[in-house]
């Protein structure tokens, strides 16, 4: 598959690395299939470029240079899980979903199904290579900084360590956690650990250090956490519906945390600019801006699962199946015919 550059209207704009793609799924949702601790680890298997072409699972990718950052639009094989039935935002969000990451060695992470207990994931190179993990209902993943390796959660929220190169998996930690898996600069995991797999909504965000195992709450507040993304400044935000009340962002750091912003009530799949001066997030199928100085926020339009480049300066999001670049203003920049678009972290090595 070719590689394609364009350039962002009104002039050309640096490329940065923008937060990383990934999902956010309850445990709950995932719950019905069942690893016991004593599983043998998942399978994997490996294939040559040709293989991969032959099978028809290869993984096309074009790129964009965009407001923002650098954009990576998908050609991924068919989905195993029969979505046709579901509403078009959610065939979307279901076919976005299966994009979990990134690497700044050029590999990605693609899903053949989440939540799909016979699923696993694909590893796939820029010389068009893969490997398959099976992996059964997966979750979530992410790539370590360097890219060696990925951690990944499965569908009873185990943590698994899988080398890139060779799909190998071995169990880092039994959780429960949730698809929220991000890792900070100093190569330590964020995940947000659940108290059961019966009870997913008492949940709290942990940094685990993969070569001790050892697992360090970050935040004590109560409520169900959605996700934990590390910001410029080291700092940890951490977005939770708080019992009792709304949604909030916390700032954590050095032990201290303070709230950075009160959402709607309602918001789902918040978004942060890696400064944490903007949050985009969607509410019953709108898409806001909430400005953290101002205190205010902006509706954007229709749309679902937005994604803010890590300046802030626009966003990606889901709208009929296709994906819209929109400034902070709502403008709209441009527009994609598919839902397997989000911002990169390869610097321009994610080429098949």
């Amino acid at each position: 598959m070719s590689v394609r550059h364009r350039s962002a209207r009104g002039g050309r704009t640096p490329l940065r690395t923008a937060v990383p793609i990934l999902i956010i799924i309850s445990v709950a949702s995932l719950s019905g299939a069942q690893i016991a601790s004593a599983d043998p680890p998942p399978t994997a298997t490996v294939k040559t470029a040709d293989q991969a072409r032959a099978s028809g699972s290869i993984v096309g990718v074009v790129r964009h240079s965009e407001q923002g950052g650098e954009l990576l639009e998908l050609q991924l094989p068919a989905t195993r899980i029969d979505s046709s039935a579901l509403p078009a935002s959610e065939q979307a969000r279901r076919a976005y979903g299966r994009v979990l990451d990134s690497a700044p060695t050029g590999a990605l992470i693609v899903a053949d199904g989440v939540g799909d207990p016979e699923g696993g994931l694909v590893i796939s190179f820029p010389d068009g290579s893969q490997v398959h993990t099976g992996l059964a209902g997966v979750a979530g993943a992410a790539f370590a900084p360097d890219g060696s390796w990925l951690a990944a959660v499965d569908a009873s929220g185990r943590l698994w360590r899988i080398e890139a190169r060779t799909g190998a998996a071995s169990s880092l930690a039994a959780g429960p956690y949730t698809g929220s898996v991000r890792f900070t600069r100093s190569g330590q995991l964020l995940l947000v650990e659940a108290a059961s797999i019966e009870k997913p909504f008492a949940s709290v965000v942990v940094r685990l250090a993969p070569d001790t195992r050892r697992a360090v709450p970050v935040d004590s507040e109560d409520g169900f956490v959605f996700s934990a993304a590390e910001l410029a400044d080291s700092s940890i935000a951490v977005t939770t519906h708080v019992f009792g009340g709304g949604v909030e962002v916390h700032r954590v750091k050095d032990g201290a945390s303070g709230r950075l912003a009160s959402l709607d009530p309602s918001a789902i799949d918040a978004s942060l600019a890696d400064d944490g001066s903007r949050i985009a997030y969607t509410v019953e199928g709108e898409v806001y801006l909430h400005d953290v100085l101002r205190g205010t926020a902006q509706r954007l339009g229709p749309g679902e699962l937005p994604r803010l480049a890590r300046d802030g300066s626009s966003l990606l999001v889901l709208r009929d199946g296709q994906t819209l670049l929109l400034a902070s203003d709502g403008t709209e920049l441009d527009r994609f015919g598919t839902a397997t678009v989000g911002w990169a972290n390869c610097a321009g090595r994610c080429q098949p």
